[in-house]
């Protein structure tokens, strides 16, 4: 049910609360930013997808991109997404000076597009830049429609004040599913990839010599237990001998079961990707190569891990890689051997520009005529405080160049977020897509702020937009 914003159970935050006190902002709610001077909500001028669009004010009722959600990135900052676009808040050319124009731009990892919430009593909240340290306000404290956004020095005026109406949830809730686990288990799902087989679904995440699930109706997954019947000797060299491979990705082609994961440790790009073969999917059936597909000495300025397969157009296979250290890149694979072809050369995809390059677990999926790149952005795997979430962009091409919806190239930084934090579902990332008997299926893994941060399995169907884009269907 739409409401106004109820403090206690939309915002938390102190009862000793101060015009200076941040807040934290409930993720899970999709709200409408009414500016108190005016009484008109923030949106996008002629709900324009065009990235670099001004934010402006009017009526609700003239928006279609009046909808925000606040994206954790912790120590109580967010971003400010627009769930219309996949955009987020942002200041012309990260500029500090009052005056400059906020806009929607792709979240390309820069600082102006973090902001802190501040409670300024009576309901109602200021909007504080983070890279420049001044507030969200309106043009000249103006009241009429169309008038942009800036930021602006804390003077006082009515126009830095906001209410928080809430108009129900930012996301759809993950797909119902019971995931078993043996008794010493305390790794859950990351980086997971699922396909379908004669007898269910074969499910593999990372750890270990890559963990395995098998489920027949894709609700209760059986723990059973590693793909390999052994931890290859080769990934010695690139795993510091830990043992412990990452982020598996499974396909069927040419009558079997293909299965690349990476060997790594973190925080290093000595990386390399494996292959293993089988006939049935089953665990301890796969025949591994023996040998890396590829290195990151093999691709200057990658980051050979998180592997994805995309069959082109022309049912030639292509791997998909990389994390941070020069974002994603994408190399052509032998259909008969399925190691990197002969003469084969890397081309890079995309990269996140600012904070630290954080792009990662890249997949392709074809569908109506374009390939979708979906990404992994931000930080993975500290429980809780994981900043992970998933943005796609779109080409014609297997090779791109791969564009988002606002027009940016991804290797600029361009970048239409899918699926953010929001409630206990925390740090959403490591995806894949499948084709299931309803349509695609995006699978990911999350931490469960409900259950102390552990890391669960994520599905939701896509939908497709009018324009060709996916959103997560609504439904369970």
């Amino acid at each position: 049910m739409n409401s106004p914003v109820a403090l206690l159970p939309l915002l938390a935050f102190s009862l000793g609360a101060t015009a200076t006190a941040q807040i934290a902002v409930d993720t899970s709610v999709a709200f409408h930013l009414v500016n108190y001077n005016s009484g008109m909500a923030l949106g996008i001028e002629d709900d324009s997808q065009v990235a670099g669009t001004d934010a402006v004010q009017d009526p609700i009722s003239a928006l279609k991109s009046s909808l925000w959600q606040f994206v954790p990135e912790g120590n109580n900052q967010y971003l400010i997404e627009n769930l219309q676009t996949g955009q987020v808040l942002g200041i012309s050319d990260a500029s500090t000076a009052p005056g400059a124009a906020a806009l929607d731009w792709a979240d390309n990892g820069t600082p102006d597009h973090l902001w802190q919430v501040i409670d300024a009593g009576n309901g109602q909240y200021k909007l504080k830049n983070v890279n420049s340290g001044l507030l969200l306000g309106i043009s000249a404290a103006s009241i009429a429609p169309g008038a942009a956004a800036l930021q602006w020095i804390d003077n006082g005026t009515p126009d830095h004040l906001w209410t928080l109406e809430a108009s129900g949830a930012a996301y759809p809730e993950p797909l119902p599913v019971d995931v078993q686990y043996s008794s010493n288990d305390t790794a859950g799902i990351h980086d997971p990839s699922m396909i379908r087989t004669l007898w269910g679904y074969s499910l593999f995440s990372t750890h270990n010599a890559i963990h395995g699930h098998a489920s027949f109706d894709r609700v209760h997954f059986y723990d059973a237990g590693m793909a390999l019947s052994k931890v290859p000797e080769w990934t010695n060299a690139f795993t510091n001998s830990s043992e412990d491979l990452w982020a598996p990705d499974a396909s069927p082609r040419e009558g079997k079961y293909w299965l690349y994961y990476a060997a790594s440790s973190f925080g290093s790009n000595n990386s390399a990707i494996g292959l293993a073969t089988s006939r049935t999917a089953l665990p301890g059936e796969w025949l591994d190569s023996g040998a890396p597909v590829l290195t990151s000495a093999e691709c200057e300025f990658s980051n050979a891990i998180d592997p994805g397969v995309v069959l082109d157009e022309n049912d030639t296979p292509w791997l998909s890689f990389g994390s941070f250290y020069g974002g994603i890149y994408i190399v052509q694979l032998d259909k008969t051997t399925g190691k990197v072809a002969s003469g084969a050369t890397c081309l890079h995809l995309a990269n996140r520009i600012a904070n630290f390059d954080a792009i990662e677990g890249s997949y392709i999926y074809r569908h109506g005529g374009y390939y979708y790149l979906f990404v992994s952005l931000d930080f993975c795997c500290q429980g809780v405080n994981s900043t992970y979430h998933i943005g796609v962009g779109r080409s014609t091409s297997a090779t791109g160049p791969y564009y988002d919806r606002g027009g940016l190239p991804m290797t600029q930084g361009g970048v239409t977020l899918l699926l953010t934090a929001h409630g206990n579902i925390i740090g959403p990332g490591g995806q894949t897509v499948m084709r299931d008997g309803s349509g695609a299926l995006l699978v990911y893994h999350y931490y469960d702020g409900n259950n102390n941060g552990f890391p669960a399995l994520g599905l939701n169907y896509l939908d497709w937009s009018a324009d060709g884009w996916p959103v997560l269907r609504n439904e369970r």
